[in-house]
């Protein structure tokens, strides 16, 4: 078996879900490979200004809401972010994700991509443009930012896009590294 999609994730946590949500939220399809939750501490994260900017558009935030620890500023757990997310990643239309299989990528061949693998169940997967989400920070702001660069890069790369991709209202200019910096702060 095979398939072929515009976007491959892979690393999972909550950059991989952020990546799906923003490339989504501008009609790009995505395969998301899901690799075990990180360890992390679990106590309620604030939410800063910067990751509201890039969850609010993509209707993250509201999807959040219930969930929150606090709501003002927002906060949530780590771990209740991720499994909220990835829920809601499951159920949209642009969104694909594979958990439990084992991912092998291809190696010493052009373009993204590898094989999933469950017992006797083999599919390769061919794509378009991946990111790999592994090597992401794994505390929840520097995560949803990095995400959210990488699948920016990803549309500000495919043909007919923009060289600057906005994130959000009124960031429009900016490149995702202006983002990080502005999360930083």
């Amino acid at each position: 078996m095979r398939i072929d999609t515009p976007l491959l994730i892979t690393g999972g946590g909550p950059a991989a879900l952020v990546a799906a949500r923003v490339a989504s939220g501008s009609g790009l399809q995505s395969l998301v490979v899901w690799a075990e939750t990180r360890d992390r501490d679990d106590a309620p994260v604030v939410l800063g200004p910067a990751v509201r900017a890039i969850l609010t558009p993509h209707g993250v935030l509201d999807v959040l809401r219930p969930y929150l620890a606090a709501t003002d500023p927002p906060a949530i757990a780590p771990s209740l972010f991720e499994g909220v997310l990835k829920h809601h990643c499951v159920v949209d239309m642009n969104i694909t994700v594979y958990e439990g299989m084992e991912w092998t990528a291809a190696a010493g061949r052009p373009g993204a991509g590898g094989v999933l693998e469950l017992g006797a169940t083999r599919i390769e997967v061919v794509a378009d443009a991946q990111i790999d989400t592994a090597t992401h920070p794994a505390e929840l702001e520097g995560a949803i930012v990095a995400g959210a660069d990488a699948a920016q890069a990803v549309l500000a790369n495919r043909p007919g896009s923009a060289a600057v991709v906005s994130m959000s209202p009124g960031t429009e200019g900016r490149t995702p590294s202006d983002s990080r910096a502005a999360a930083r702060r």
